[in-house]
């Protein structure tokens, strides 16, 4: 049966997890002004109070998370060859791309921006969090039989933004990017690589992704900076 646990203290009384509860879980308790779990027993696992909660203040724990296999590019080739049709995507020219690049460059400075003046000091938790919640959406990086695997697999995944080779030392993960798009980003809006906030997100949200993928909390530093980066990850006690 799936359990709910509510963090008191991280509560912001918005009542989403009670509005968005098929099944009507969750009460509001108005002396203490915060949403309580009252129907446990009725829980069926979706899992939906957990992601739309702001807070990240509610745990649903033992259920069996189904992941969106539809993403996974083995089955994409497969839904192609039923659908009979092309992807969307091989029909881009290098001027959509050029355009979309401006597009997506333009959203993630405003990205930034919005973080430093919402967050502070508090965007590499940011950061890390995004890589977590990433993870979910890339359920063949959980297939790999071992770290090295899983990073293999990562490197697949991403060789369109990023270009990286890694590896694996007593628990460590070394990512050695030799190009990578943040780089372009930053450096066209004439910030400082590595002390950027769009880096410093960036950093933590590998983090949070290789993480997701290990079961491992991984503390974050950058041994190079430059036309080549080199991020080392360093498993926590």
């Amino acid at each position: 049966m799936p359990h709910v646990v509510v963090e008191e203290k991280g509560c912001r009384d918005c009542s989403l997890c009670i509005e968005i509860c098929p099944t009507d879980v969750f009460a509001h308790d108005d002396g203490r002004g915060l949403a309580v779990v009252r129907q446990e027993a009725d829980c069926i696992g979706c899992t939906s109070c957990q992601y739309i909660c702001p807070s990240r203040c509610i745990k649903v724990t033992d259920v069996a998370l189904q992941r969106p296999f539809f993403r996974i590019e083995n089955d994409a080739a497969l839904v192609k060859r039923l659908l009979q049709k092309e992807p969307v995507s091989s029909a881009l020219s290098p001027e959509d791309l050029k355009e979309a690049l401006g597009d997506v460059s333009f959203r993630l400075l405003a990205l930034a921006d919005s973080v430093t003046e919402t967050m502070g000091r508090g965007q590499k938790a940011v950061g890390r969090k995004a890589g977590g919640l990433a993870a979910a959406h890339l359920p063949e990086m959980y297939e790999g039989a071992s770290m090295q695997e899983v990073l293999e697999r990562m490197k697949t995944r991403f060789e369109g933004a990023f270009d990286f080779e890694p590896t694996v030392t007593d628990g460590a993960v070394s990512l050695v990017f030799k190009k990578c798009s943040m780089h372009r980003v930053v450096t066209a809006a004439g910030g400082k690589l590595g002390d950027h906030v769009l880096c410093q997100l960036f950093h933590e949200y590998w983090a949070g992704l290789v993480g997701a993928f290990t079961g491992k909390n991984f503390s974050v530093e950058m041994t190079e900076v430059g036309a080549t980066c080199s991020m080392k990850l360093t498993p926590r006690n």
